[in-house]
């Protein structure tokens, strides 16, 4: 499965920025001291192989946006709302399972309850929408307006990267 995940970095310029998200998106799919295997692969949009560079959906993005544009807090905001959705649906759906099974279904994982809480609790993956210039998930709006807090807004970009899981 694809998805378009965002990274948010602190860069000079678009070019650094993609850089310093590389290391980042490296550091998901294993590469690096204290990595993580929580995609198998990535792509950049300024590689012309991946898959959302010129997504109908997307309209041909560049490769990195300031968080200040238009587009920079347009990705950001649909990442995090899809990442709250996604969220929400699930803790829902896994109440309704806690409610009909027992503790022992549960733990044998009957209708995925198990795997479900799972999810909800990963740092990194297919649940988590967006990260920070470490690759670490920043999982709740909360999470993302204090990276952004902590750090010059203008010097903030938002690179999305097309990521295999």
């Amino acid at each position: 499965m694809h998805m378009l995940i965002r990274v948010l970095v602190p860069a000079p310029d678009p070019t650094e920025a993609v850089g310093v998200a590389r290391f980042a998106l490296d550091r998901l799919i294993g590469i690096g001291e204290g990595a993580s295997t929580a995609f198998d692969y990535y792509k950049t949009l300024d590689e012309s192989t991946a898959r959302y560079r010129d997504h109908p959906r997307y309209g041909g993005l560049d490769s990195a946006h300031r968080l200040s544009s238009v587009t920079g807090e347009q990705l950001l905001d649909d990442a995090v709302e899809a990442q709250t959705t996604w969220f929400v649906e699930t803790v829902a759906t896994l109440r309704e399972k806690l409610d009909r099974l027992d503790s022992a279904e549960v733990m044998d994982d009957v209708d995925f309850a198990r795997y479900d809480c799972y999810r909800l609790g990963q740092f990194a993956g297919p649940s988590v929408w967006v990260y920070d210039e470490h690759g670490a998930g920043l999982r709740s709006r909360a999470a993302v307006d204090r990276y952004i807090a902590d750090r010059d807004r203008d010097l903030l970009w938002v690179v999305p990267a097309d990521v295999h899981y």
